[in-house]
């Protein structure tokens, strides 16, 4: 069995890694097409179908927050089987559901196992490799499950126009189930053994540990709020481009992907860096004040009321490249001294990302009734500044890395 273990450094692995990363975001968009037709065949309200989404979110975080302290503890290996034992049995529970409750519960328990799988792909590479490498990896991890929004929903589509929604559920149980082994036969446990034998804490300790670290806290507050101006534009963009510009549904699902193409972009050029030993510093504060000023251009222009498609298009492909290469960065600064700690610090990266993207969102509902378009683009702005102001925090006044970890040129 050891000959046939998948090498970290090998492409292979990083698709496996970033497939698991990529579960949540392919659960949600390649079942989004379906909201309706289950509507129509499970005789429910909209509002209980539209569980599904919500609750797997919610399910999505909790998984994030119990697998990171308990990989620590117990080792990756468990941890990510049982994710996807629950994960493939979820999408099969799901695909059986008779009622628009069952569907709703099994997506919840669907979404703490996918939960689970993503937040140990991003340990993983934590523990397997170190500086530009792991940069590297966490850059290419990136890429891979930033495919998910570009190809996930049409997949969706024609699957539902084929075949009806339950298939869609048995495929996301089969994809379960090709992970499973690919982990039980290919992914060797890396979690190193703790200090002189010690177990790490469990999930309050552990947790209690991780959030006194400032500079660890900054640094993954500087990815969330990026995280969320990214968040405020997919929660907004649908009213503005295709009700407020007039976009047809067709140009805005190219449009979309463009966005969508254009971050996995970001992070197959910070990949590129990483490789060539570009430090983590330059990049984020080149991303981040581009970001910025991305996003306060397109809240200018939506506010003096000159916004076009074409004016917008390229500050929005601007912004999310930005994204693409904020994202990889901060994490691994974050990261990089939590090695005992490793996944209990990737769960709170994890955890304070969709937390503040559920607070955007949420801003933009509440903001876009009373300012039109500028209620999108005003969070994308305000958003960004916060990541960049922090991130200026972090770089003048936070406590340094601990001693022993290393140090980015």
């Amino acid at each position: 069995m050891a000959s046939r273990v998948i090498k970290p450094d090998t492409f292979r692995f990083t698709l496996v890694l970033g497939l698991l990363a990529a579960l949540p975001s392919l659960s949600i968009d390649i079942s989004a097409p379906t909201l309706l037709a289950v509507q129509q065949q499970l005789l429910a309200p909209s509002g209980l179908v539209g569980l599904t989404i919500t609750l797997f979110m919610f399910g999505f975080a909790f998984g994030q927050f119990g697998a990171g302290p308990l990989s620590d503890r117990y080792g990756r290996r468990p941890v990510l089987l049982i994710g996807l034992m629950g994960y493939s049995l979820a999408a099969i529970g799901c695909a059986v559901s008779a009622t628009a409750e069952a569907l709703v519960a099994w997506r919840l328990v669907q979404g703490v196992a996918a939960g689970a799988c993503a937040v140990l792909a991003f340990t993983m590479i934590r523990d397997l490799f170190e500086g530009d490498a792991a940069r590297s990896k966490r850059s290419y991890v990136t890429v891979v499950f930033g495919l998910a929004p570009m190809l996930a929903p049409s997949l969706g589509a024609w699957i539902l126009g084929v075949a009806g929604w339950r298939p869609i559920y048995v495929i996301m149980s089969f994809a379960g189930v090709i992970l499973l082994a690919a982990v039980m036969f290919g992914v060797a446990e890396s979690r190193a053994e703790p200090t002189q034998g010690q177990k790490p804490p469990l999930i309050r300790n552990a947790y209690r540990r991780v959030l006194a670290d400032r500079r660890f806290i900054g640094l993954a507050a500087v990815n969330a709020l990026s995280f969320g101006a990214m968040f405020a534009y997919i929660a907004g963009s649908p009213i503005v481009l295709m009700g407020n510009l007039q976009l047809s549904a067709s140009n805005y699902g190219a449009f979309f992907a463009c966005t969508a193409a254009s971050l996995t972009m970001g992070a197959w050029v910070s990949g590129r860096c990483a490789s060539a030993g570009v430090g983590p510093r330059g990049l984020l504060w080149v991303s981040l004040v581009l970001a910025a000023a991305s996003a306060v251009a397109l809240a200018i222009l939506l506010a003096i009321d000159v916004g076009s498609v074409m004016l917008l298009f390229p500050l929005l492909l601007l912004n999310l490249f930005c994204r693409g290469m904020v994202a990889p960065n901060a994490q691994h600064m974050a990261l990089e001294p939590m090695r005992e700690q490793a996944g209990t610090a990737a769960a709170t990266v994890g955890v304070m990302q969709i937390l503040t993207g559920a607070l955007s969102s949420a801003f933009v509902a509440v903001l876009m009734p009373l300012m039109g378009p500028s209620g999108m683009t005003g969070v994308m702005a305000a958003l960004a500044l916060a990541s960049l102001g922090l991130w200026l925090w972090v770089s003048l006044y936070s406590d340094p890395a601990p001693v022993g970890a290393p140090v980015d040129a």
